[in-house]
């Protein structure tokens, strides 16, 4: 038998239904991505130009490194905070990790580690605050060589399916979904509970009530496949899972060559990134264009009747019509 976690949402659980974007925890698990490479080929673009950071590979990293590339799928809790905006900035959450009391990381290295913690923690035991303060810097240094560069292109990614996944709550319900953000989740609205399958980690304590603190939603690039669950106090319960679109994150403009000669360069490039419903400020984040530019180049495209804007509030999306889809592939 497949097992489960079950999750019971109440009214007030759903009512602060929330997505973020964490940037600190897309430096967590892409550290992961180049521990653990074979796992992760659908990075491997990312994964050529980063797997000898010094962080793998200098021994005065190795705390950060082996902190961060603990057992499959749980990391300690601390490290991990539930992002507490929609658009959390790495230095805030960095330094909220920084302020972690000691008999946190204490009771998390514990619950992680157990009797196998690696030699480069051992001191984290004895002055986990100073400690904290070093592999923080070390984390710090790793985004700005590794992540800073493409950051904006994650983020448009991430942000665009934050969009999607608001849409479709508002128009299809919750069961659909959350059906639609992973294949091991399933609501259940009449009873109200939220079933995660394939978690072994979580046999001991397969049933847990959110007890309304609310639930966050983290679509994330680096997680690709698998879902992050943490439920425990004190944080807002959290499920970090696969970002919608992740093969075209890599995706280079050379790939647009076959549809240039048809349409241009530059709508060919716009209409192999709208793989997922994207802004015209988006767009223009993700390929350095003007927004001015952008919109009249969409503006082109939706005549010939290959894309076509949708709005979600204040914001407009635009994406591939049935007839865009036919021509990309």
């Amino acid at each position: 038998m497949t097992p489960t976690l079950t999750l019971s949402l109440g009214t007030a659980d759903l009512s602060q239904l929330r997505w973020a974007v964490s940037p600190a925890w897309e430096l967590l698990a892409s550290i992961r991505t180049l521990t653990q490479p074979a796992s992760h080929a659908i990075h491997m673009p990312w994964l050529s130009d980063h797997r000898h950071d010094p962080l793998l590979t200098r021994p005065g990293t190795a705390a950060a490194r082996d902190l961060t590339a603990g057992p499959p799928s749980h990391l300690p809790g601390f490290l991990a905070p539930t992002p507490l905006s929609p658009l959390a900035a790495l230095d805030d959450e960095l330094d909220q990790v920084r302020r972690t009391p000691s008999d946190v990381v204490r009771r998390d290295l514990a619950a992680v580690f157990g009797g196998d913690l690696p030699a480069s923690l051992a001191p984290m035991l004895r002055a986990p605050r100073r400690e904290m303060e070093t592999i923080v810097g070390d984390l710090r240094r790793y985004w700005q060589r590794t992540l800073a560069p493409t950051w904006p292109r994650i983020r448009a990614l991430l942000e665009s399916d934050i969009h999607h996944r608001a849409r479709s709550l508002t128009e299809r319900g919750p069961a659909a979904m959350f059906a639609d953000i992973h294949a091991d989740l399933a609501f259940d609205q009449a009873t109200g509970t939220l079933r995660i399958a394939n978690r072994q980690a979580d046999l001991l304590d397969p049933r847990r009530s959110l007890e309304g603190r609310g639930l966050v939603l983290v679509p994330s690039a680096f997680a690709w496949p698998t879902l992050y669950v943490k439920t425990s106090a004190p944080w807002v319960p959290v499920i970090r899972y696969p970002v919608r679109g992740i093969g075209t994150l890599w995706e280079s403009r050379a790939d647009t060559a076959d549809l240039a000669p048809v349409l241009g360069a530059t709508r060919a490039m716009l209409l192999n990134l709208l793989e997922t419903p994207a802004s015209t400020l988006e767009l223009a984040n993700r390929t350095g264009l003007a927004p001015g530019g952008v919109s009249a180049q969409l503006h082109k495209l939706a005549q010939a009747g290959l894309v076509a804007p949708h709005r979600t509030g204040r914001i407009v999306l635009y994406a591939r019509t049935a007839r865009g889809e036919a021509l990309h592939r």
